[in-house]
């Protein structure tokens, strides 16, 4: 990231200045005295500050120099709050907010603790108005952004419904009421039908959200270039319209599969949905503002809806669902998707800007080169996890 600030950081900084970080000012630069005083340790949490980036850039607007990396420490800032020495630091097990203890006052330094943190949230409203709204369409067109992997989350989902469709059970409370005799088998029956259907919907409708999720993160891999085709535009379509976009609908089994999802989700999934990118402000993407970081971007969705038909699942009807998303998951391991597959099921999350799509060019000339560079990655995202700077 290079020092450069966004358009509107000018107008956040004169708000912030004026109002909730007006009390932050330049600290103490007395090495001795920095190391003497005594000092409280509170925890920022979440629910508090689920930024810290950019708290660090809203004081960094009002002035205040971050340092590091360090040993466990992502960035600190040194500030001077109603005359006490203090430091904010982004650590390995979260937020902490060291400020120091005057005449051993600790009840006092808590409510300062506790004012300082609220001013800092504060701080957030204004730069998210001011600063990343008004930057974010072009962040998107220029393809600065990650889009968060979610693989393995959606995958057992699906699994976990398919699990239950493919092996009904009885739920003994639901069972208790049934009469004795005749009936009792095929009314168990019927229900274990019913519960079939229910499963066999859910494992549809996991499926289809994987697939959209599989096909949002393989684009980088197929030559997508975010400055002609929105990224944006596209994780909001229909899932049919990602297929067309990733696929090649003259090829023959490229449209052979997708005329046979086709016939499953008019069947079993009368809505769509959308690949887990949430309605509202979620944490799905990620834009990549300068000075900053990767902040998280909320992306309208449909909203996700099962359909509830009263009709049984058979055994042939679950066998034909998933007879077919088998062998589209065998068709993903061909050479078109081998190498978005590998960097999709490790885990990895997908960055669309210029520099990593060109990192995939070369690093797609070899299937030895590309499970390389994808250790490598795993690699540098793991240190960085650890803060081992």
């Amino acid at each position: 990231m290079t020092s450069e600030r966004i358009a509107g950081s000018e107008d956040a900084a004169k708000r912030l200045s004026a109002t909730s970080l007006r009390e932050f000012l330049d600290p103490i630069t007395d090495t001795d005295k920095t190391r003497r005083y005594r000092r409280y340790r509170r925890s920022v949490s979440r629910d508090e500050i689920a930024l810290p980036g950019l708290v660090r850039y809203a004081l960094k607007l009002v002035g205040l120099s971050s340092f590091g990396p360090g040993e466990k420490v992502a960035w600190w800032v040194n500030f001077l709050f109603q005359g006490r020495q203090c430091e904010l630091a982004f650590e390995k097990f979260g937020l902490r907010l060291y400020i120091e203890i005057v005449d051993n006052d600790e009840a006092d330094v808590i409510k300062v603790g506790n004012k300082i943190v609220k001013k800092l949230g504060s701080s957030m409203r204004a730069v998210e108005s001011l600063v990343l709204a008004p930057a974010a369409p072009g962040l998107f067109h220029d393809g600065k952004a990650t889009v968060v992997n979610q693989h393995m989350s959606l995958r057992r989902s699906y699994e976990y419904f398919r699990n239950r469709a493919s092996s009904p059970f009885l739920i003994e409370d639901e069972v208790k009421h049934l009469e004795n005799g005749g009936t009792t088998f095929q009314s168990g029956k019927r229900l274990m039908q019913m519960n079939s259907f229910h499963d066999l919907v859910a494992s549809v409708n996991a499926y289809l959200s994987l697939l959209e999720h599989i096909l949002v993160l393989a684009l980088p891999f197929q030559s997508f270039n975010p400055s002609k085709d929105s990224l944006e535009k596209f994780i909001g379509s229909r899932w049919g319209d990602k297929y067309g976009q990733v696929f090649d609908l003259t090829r023959k089994d490229d449209k052979r599969y997708y005329d046979r999802l086709i016939e499953v989700v008019e069947r079993w999934r009368n809505t769509y949905s959308h690949g887990g990118f949430e309605k509202g402000h979620g944490s799905s993407v990620y834009l990549h503002y300068e000075g900053i970081g990767a902040i998280p971007v909320g992306l309208s969705s449909a909203t996700e809806r099962v359909g509830i038909f009263f009709m049984p699942a058979t055994d042939e009807d679950i066998n034909h669902v998933f007879k077919l998303f088998d062998e589209i998951d065998a068709w993903f391991t061909d050479e078109r998707m081998h190498f978005a597959m590998e960097w999709i099921t490790s885990g990895l999350h997908v960055r669309f800007d210029p520099e990593f799509r060109a990192e995939l060019v070369e690093a797609m000339e070899s299937p030895e080169r590309f499970s390389e560079y994808v250790e490598y990655t795993a690699y540098l995202d793991d240190r960085t996890a650890n803060m081992d700077y």
